[in-house]
């Protein structure tokens, strides 16, 4: 049984997530707000290169909101950035939609399901931590430069059957989904890896691994790693110490890879580093964590993003 997918924010994870669903045999419906986008699909496959290879023909376009619910998909795939989502999420719950729709956020940082609940409550509400690094070679092309196994939140106000049967579709489609209860320990480490190496790829302008082969610089990412650990596991978040080694070594085989909030930083676009170095640092100051490093950077990439 194909399952009838939305996909809202059709950035490089957006489109690699079209590509595998579409090329299994799902329907994706598609919102784009630009119109680049259209033009490009027109006659033209949709393409995956890379750790990750994918063709499929987008189709089901659209650049009215209304439009795109009304072809009465069950599952919203929301991968926009964080900071972009909220404004959505509040016209969606203004329109017609499906009662039983359901949200999945795919989205970088801590807490970006809160959104979604806070607006349609814990039933409609999913989050997926994705665990790929991926940017746009043209409209038509996406290349994959590392890709491991995602994580999908088991949700109890969710039925478990549908959770699992989207597992199964990414999974099939060759993008490896895993269920977990106790998704939020893989959402908090994937916000380490974020919040360390792409802050200071978005602070110095430098790629993944430019950053990751000064020692100095790798010692900074290690920092921020630990002062993370301390606060993840002040919020009885099982991540151990041993974490920072598997960290490190995840983080070096980034590459050549431009983190998508440097790419933000270079086209003056407000990033998600309120929900990742400055949710760690809200966390930091609610459980009493001492740390250094974590809110230097914070201060330093919101001051850069300021248009004033």
């Amino acid at each position: 049984m194909k399952t009838h997918y939305g996909i809202i924010g059709f950035g490089p994870v957006g489109r690699v997530f079209a590509a595998h669903l579409l090329q299994a045999g799902h329907r994706v419906s598609v919102l784009y707000r630009d119109p680049n986008v259209a033009i490009a699909m027109r006659g033209h496959p949709l393409g995956v290169e890379g750790e990750l290879t994918a063709t499929a023909q987008v189709t089901d376009l659209y650049s009215s909101l209304q439009d795109f619910l009304d072809t009465d998909m069950k599952v919203i795939l929301i991968c926009t950035k964080s900071a972009d989502s909220l404004t959505l999420l509040k016209e969606i719950k203004m329109m017609k939609h499906r009662e039983d729709i359901i949200f999945l956020s795919c989205q970088n940082g801590l807490d970006t399901e809160h959104q979604i609940s806070d607006i349609f409550g814990p039933g409609h509400t999913l989050r997926m931590s994705v665990n790929m690094g991926c940017g746009k070679s043209s409209e038509n092309m996406v290349r994959v430069s590392f890709a491991m196994r995602h994580y999908l939140s088991l949700m109890p106000d969710i039925d478990a059957t549908l959770i699992h049967q989207i597992a199964a579709d990414f999974t099939s489609s060759g993008l490896e989904l895993e269920v977990r209860e106790d998704y939020r320990t893989e959402v908090f480490k994937k916000a380490l890896l974020n919040s360390s190496l792409g802050s200071l790829c978005a602070l110095t302008r430098k790629t993944m691994s430019n950053v990751m082969r000064r020692n100095y610089m790798r010692k900074m990412v290690a920092q921020i790693v630990s002062e993370g650990i301390r606060i993840a596991q002040a919020m009885n978040i099982h991540i151990t110490d041993d974490f920072l080694e598997d960290a490190l070594s995840y983080l070096e085989k980034g590459g050549n890879h431009k983190p998508s909030i440097l790419i933000d930083i270079e086209n003056n676009k407000v990033t998600e580093n309120e929900y990742m170095c400055g949710k760690l640092n809200q966390y930091a100051e609610q459980y009493g964590v001492e740390v250094t490093l974590i809110p230097i950077i914070y201060n330093l990439i919101k001051t850069t993003e300021s248009p004033k």
